[in-house]
């Protein structure tokens, strides 16, 4: 190699190495500001979008618990009576006392408000929630014969 091709290499040398140094620099800057910038974010979600989520949260809670506790519990309690005295009627003197148990506490009921979607999606909450209590019981009391493994030995 010539000298001239020698002191070319060097000098590319000597500029990839001034480059990495650059880079270095430049991505540890990045790395400085990406810190501040998560102290900055979790700043701000403990002092306002926490506090703002947990107010929200609560008066729909609280929203969602007087609708529940005011109209849907009410309605499920009535159709659960209904439907037990309907057993009780059948039980006792056939279906046609039933039937007519049945026919009378569908007309002696005061005419239902109509209510919008929230009606229904409190409904449909409640059923959810009661279906979920039963597949739990219903988990804690069967046979856990099939969940133990035999020693093979």
């Amino acid at each position: 190699m010539g000298r001239k091709a020698l002191s070319e290499a060097e000098r590319l040398r000597l500029e990839a190495e001034h480059l990495l140094n650059q880079q270095r620099e430049v991505i540890s800057h990045a790395g400085s500001v990406i810190r501040d910038a998560s102290r900055e974010l979790g700043r701000y979600a403990r002092d306002e979008a926490l506090p703002r989520a947990s107010r929200n949260a609560r008066s729909t809670f609280a929203s969602g618990q007087r609708h529940l506790v005011n109209d849907v519990l009410p309605s499920v309690f009535d159709a659960v009576g209904s439907a037990m005295a309907a057993v009780d009627a059948a039980r006792v003197g056939g279906k046609r006392v039933a039937r007519d148990v049945i026919r009378r506490g569908a007309s002696s009921s005061p005419a239902s408000r109509s209510g919008g979607a929230a009606k229904f999606v409190a409904l449909g909450l409640g059923i959810a929630v009661l279906a979920g209590i039963g597949y739990v019981v219903w988990q804690n009391l069967r046979a856990d014969d099939e969940m133990w493994i035999d020693d093979e030995g």
